[in-house]
């Protein structure tokens, strides 16, 4: 008996370690002789083939960049199902795209999606696998040849290949999902892009190295004379993948690693090299695909405003080298001619890894207005044409849907850092990129289009001269409906948030306010509506006044009782260069302002059919609706009422929690105080949402299907 149990134990541990072995480490025997290697796609010339089962045929690659990103939780927590993912690929397929590209391992619900979709539908949606690092591997600190780096790229290399054709195990770790992969997808990836953002630094450090080399030669790929250390370490990484896929699974398909405008080929006059911190630079051409990968390679670029004129800044010895290139280049176009210079120059087919344009409130670039819903399909259009028509292979659109993580540097500090994935920050660029929006709520709190049916007598919140005032609020904002208003009259709306700032009268409009104001909402007909705040409760002078004029914000401040306010205004990217880097230059690069609280008034209904997405407010028939993105009202996470305190006597943004906000409404001639009256708010644990696709959607839907 004891042999037996002791038998059973071991056959047991065999068996745990063999299981192990092969789904945990990828080991794996080859029996019998080894079939030829399959190529289901191959990159040819400057074109990406496809199978179809008797000839190469030449395709265009039109998607989307996906993630596990949903309201309520971070994307690394990979909380999309597998329902959530056939839904969104039906939405993505039915918009006129073949492919979605992910730049991580996604977990294992994605992949069985994927499977269950192309394997349920006659035209099926392609995969581009990305593979990326955590975020604090890779920031310059060390060179690519670091374990950290390099030894990550190639072991999740590996275990890519293993996830595609569904032989993997994998624990949740940082940043990269986990799960059972048992669902074979290869027959539709398309191939694998290493990286999904450099950094600059590191390219630099790496290739400035005494003790790296750029030569590599392996079995699939080899580097060329001209090759840096870093495009070394690429190869290596391309070629380790190639290796392992097609001795484990006799298959191969195209391999490419990322580049984008801070850090490709091209050179730069000092000057403005220097201001574009423009001091990396990698070429996809320095690697080489030998003889035994069949796949072949492609280039890969991030896209986006790095610097339309680069034409004129670079430098004479960069200009003669790529003269013929440069002849008759239409700079013009979308990024100042930069497609048609890539296309020009690559012998490979090249890919767009992401491009895309925020359709949210907030400002990222000085002269730039925030582009509606609209604008934003139109400029996707537009890149979408303009690619192709350049000779590159297709793109993804950066992303599918909105993320209510991102981040943006010029709004970043205000916000409640645990808390930005419990609510929308409409003022925050990077959380509107998406073609699809997340609408807070299982139905609207309020659209803002003049109708005010929607609204009801628990809604009232004051009633005065006249004027009655209402309120709700979601994860988007502070909705506000006034009634006994026109267009020709001003009314004022003053709000007391923070309980350690603010006025009780203001000098601007010559207003007293029954208690300490420190936000006012100032409505002037359609153009000059704005919101205004007490300058001592001024989140930009806080903390871009150094940067935006040259003083520091906590030598001479504002009293906590000062009676003025100041336009609402948030900093933005100044693009401009000089031709000479001098004390009297660096002025004129200052970071610009952007009045931010100037309202804009448009209806914001999106099933009307003169939807603005950007619109603030709306008049109707003596009345307006008003939605004040939280942000606006320094309101820094409201699903736990955080405002920001007082930032010269916390010296910076501190947060603390409050019950209700205080507001009333007064004509411009009113008499006396205007009172205020208290609307509680309360937080919340979870968010509810719903799924709304945006303008840019149907306008890339008709483009990339060919419709109205």
């Amino acid at each position: 008996m004891k042999r037996f149990i002791a038998a059973a134990l071991l056959l047991l541990a065999a068996v745990i370690g063999g299981y192990w072995a092969v789904f945990y480490r990828g080991f794996y025997l080859h029996f019998g002789e080894r079939p030829s290697v399959s190529v289901p796609f191959r990159a040819e010339g400057t074109e990406l083939l496809y199978w179809d089962g008797q000839n190469y045929v030449p395709f265009i690659l039109r998607g989307v960049d996906m993630s596990a990103g949903r309201p309520g939780h971070y994307a690394t927590a990979c909380d999309a199902g597998e329902e959530d993912y056939l839904r969104w690929f039906g939405a993505v397929k039915e918009m006129g795209a073949n492919a979605v590209r992910v730049t991580n391992v996604m977990n294992d619900d994605f992949y069985n999606a994927l499977y269950t979709y192309n394997t349920t539908h006659t035209a099926p949606l392609y995969l581009l696998q990305g593979t990326n690092l955590e975020n604090d591997v890779g920031d310059g600190a060390k060179d690519a040849y670091d374990r950290e780096f390099l030894g990550a790229l190639l072991k999740d290399g590996k275990a890519l290949v293993d996830i595609i054709h569904g032989r993997r195990d994998m624990p949740a770790v940082g940043i990269r999902s986990g799960g059972v992969y048992r669902r074979d997808v290869s027959r539709w990836v398309v191939g694998f892009l290493v990286g999904t953002e450099w950094h600059s630094d590191t390219i630099s450090y790496t290739d400035h190295s005494t003790i790296r080399s750029g030569a590599y030669q392996g079995t699939y790929f080899r580097t060329t004379e001209d090759a840096t250390p870093f495009e070394a370490a690429m190869a290596r990484v391309m070629d380790e993948i190639t290796a392992y896929e097609t001795d484990k699974y006799s298959a191969q398909r195209p391999v490419g690693f990322l580049c984008d405008p801070s850090c490709d080929f091209l050179e730069y006059e000092e000057v403005y090299a220097r201001q574009l911190e423009k001091h990396a630079r990698t070429d996809p051409e320095h690697v080489t695909a030998l003889p035994s990968m069949k796949a072949g390679r492609f280039a890969a670029y991030r896209l986006y405003d790095f610097c339309d004129t680069f034409v004129e800044r670079l430098s004479a010895r960069q200009r003669q080298a790529i003269a013929p290139l440069l002849e008759g280049l239409s700079t013009d176009q979308p990024y100042g001619g930069y497609l048609e210079l890539m296309g020009r120059y690559h012998t490979m087919p090249i890919l767009a890894a992401g491009y895309g344009f925020s359709s949210g409130r907030g400002a990222a670039v000085r002269y730039m207005a925030s582009l509606s819903e609209e604008e934003q399909g139109r400029r996707l259009e537009m890149v979408g044409r303009t690619l192709e028509a350049c000779g590159w292979d297709g793109g993804f659109i950066s992303t599918w849907q909105d993320e209510w993580e991102r981040r943006s540097w010029n709004t970043a500090f205000a916000g409640v850092p645990a808390e930005h994935y419990l609510w929308h920050d409409l003022q925050t660029a990077n959380q509107n990129y998406g073609l699809m929006a997340f609408a807070p709520g299982e139905e609207a709190v309020c659209m803002i289009d003049g109708d005010p049916s929607e609204w009801t007598p628990a809604d009232l919140l004051s009633e005065q001269n006249g004027l009655r005032l209402s309120a709700r609020y979601d994860a988007e904002g502070l909705y506000l409906l006034l009634e006994g208003v026109n267009r020709e009259e001003p009314v004022y709306v003053p709000f007391d948030l923070s309980p350690e700032v603010g006025s009780r009268s203001s000098s601007n409009a010559s207003l007293a306010f029954e208690r300490d104001a420190d936000v006012i909402f100032c409505l002037d007909g359609t153009d000059k509506s704005r919101l205004m705040v007490q300058e001592r409760w001024d989140p930009l002078r806080e903390r871009f006044l150094y940067e935006t004029q040259g003083n520091d914000p906590f030598l001479l401040f504002p009293e906590k009782d000062s009676k003025t306010f100041v336009t609402v205004r948030m900093a933005v990217q100044n693009p401009l260069l000089v031709d000479t880097l001098t004390p009297e230059s660096r002025p004129l690069q200052r970071l610009g302002v952007w009045e931010t609280g100037h309202l804009i008034h448009g209806n914001g209904n999106y099933e009307s059919e003169d939807y603005n997405s950007l619109a603030d407010f709306c008049f109707g028939e003596g009345c307006v609706e008003l939605r004040l993105p939280w942000l606006l009202l320094n309101v820094g996470s409201p699903a736990s009422m955080m405002v920001h305190r007082d930032y010269y006597q916390h010296y910076g943004v501190e947060f603390r929690r409050i019950r209700e906000i205080w507001m009333g409404a007064a004509r411009a001639n009113a008499d006396g105080e205007i009172s205020m009256k208290a609307f509680p708010v309360k937080g919340w644990k979870s968010v509810k949402y719903r799924e709304r696709l945006k303008e840019s959607y149907y306008i890339m839907q008709a483009y990339w299907k060919g419709g109205d």
